[in-house]
């Protein structure tokens, strides 16, 4: 049997087992979840009949997560705290795990209706959300960026003229690098006559360089011949050529967009919606919106597998990207179509809202 789907605006809708639909579907930017921990009469999200099931569980999702993931994908994965461990070192296996952060609740658990006294435990008032990217995936902290190896590449590929022009003279009039770096007082000999990390000279740099090599050897003729003035506006020539190719090497990072003013620790604090749905782990909007926010660019595709009642649809509706959801049960589904209708309808103003 097909399953039943709804399109509404830039969502897809999907009734249905996630394990059987999502093979179906295209790769995504980002993945933001919070899996169902437990089956009870046909309920998920109630409460674990054995742990030891329930991670055999994350094994499936995550390998049929991790399918769905571009190779500059994020990972947004909920977890209660006494799970999060077990659970982290599980993806861990096949992801790269970026960070651990604790969600504070202002009013988590039972809150001052427990009889302290009676506790055996620290009250649970957090939750916990993982992140992950692949293995290999843009890590511009690190250096291991895909996408700065590209940039560096293309960089020696735009400005070899200028650089091409630079080196040959240099080597014309029989001179080295060490020369070069005696006349000026500089060690900036490397950026200019090598590809790495290619600069041009200033105009003071220039002309000590072009005196330098006219004075050292005169027998093959004047020079650096060509005006400083003229080279620079080569220069932002290949320079604007350049800015314009990069952009569009943008899509090998992983996305993170994060702002000035955004809760940017491991530690952050969203207060629970005062509108409840039905669902028994309904997530804030505002959370969910700063996870896609920060995760999927203007163009991309949020995936949840594990839809529930909707929330990271609205979200992504409220920020006009796409979204492709999963719900197996027809309650919740119902209740994500008309949630996301609204805001997919309402989408505009909160739109402009984010972009201020």
């Amino acid at each position: 049997m097909k399953p039943r789907v709804e399109k509404i605006g830039l969502a897809t809708l999907y009734l249905g087992d996630c394990r059987e639909i999502a093979p179906g579907l295209e790769k995504v930017d980002a993945v933001i979840t919070d899996p169902p921990y437990g089956k009870v009469k046909g309920e998920f999200d109630h409460v674990w009949q054995s742990r030891t099931a329930m991670l055999q569980d994350v094994l499936v999702w995550r390998d049929l997560i991790f399918s769905k993931m571009k190779p500059n994908a994020t990972l947004w994965w909920f977890a209660w705290p006494s799970l999060a461990g077990k659970i982290e070192a599980i993806i861990a296996e096949r992801l790269n795990s970026l960070a651990h952060v604790v969600w504070e609740k202002p009013h988590g658990g039972t809150g001052g209706k427990s009889r302290k006294e009676s506790l055996r435990a620290p009250m649970p008032v957090t939750e916990r959300i993982l992140m992950f990217e692949h293995y290999g995936a843009d890590n511009m902290a690190l250096g291991e960026s895909g996408y700065q190896k590209k940039c560096d590449e293309l960089r020696g590929f735009v400005f070899e003229p200028l650089r091409s022009y630079l080196d040959g003279e240099w080597q014309r009039a029989g001179l080295t690098k060490k020369d070069a770096e005696k006349a000026t007082g500089t060690f900036m000999a490397s950026h200019w006559f090598s590809q790495s990390q290619w600069a041009l000279p200033t105009a003071s740099h220039y002309e000590t360089l072009r005196t330098y090599a006219n004075a050292a050897n005169l027998k093959n003729g004047e020079y650096l011949r060509r005006e400083y003035e003229d080279l620079r506006r080569e220069y932002e020539d290949l320079r604007r050529e350049y800015e314009d190719l990069r952009r569009e090497y943008e899509d090998l990072r992983r996305w993170f967009d994060c702002r000035s003013g955004d809760q940017y620790s491991d530690l952050w604090r969203f207060p629970i919606d005062s509108q409840n749905f039905g669902h028994p782990t309904q997530k804030p909007v505002d959370l969910m919106g700063y996870l896609v926010r920060l995760s999927v660019r203007p163009n991309g595709v949020c995936f949840d597998p594990f839809m529930g009642s909707g929330t990271t649809g609205v979200a992504a509706a409220r920020l006009g990207r796409r979204f492709i959801g999963i719900e197996i049960e027809p309650r919740y589904f119902d209740i994500a179509c008309r949630r996301i209708e609204e805001a997919q309808r309402q989408g505009d103003m909160f739109r402009d809202a984010v972009a201020s």
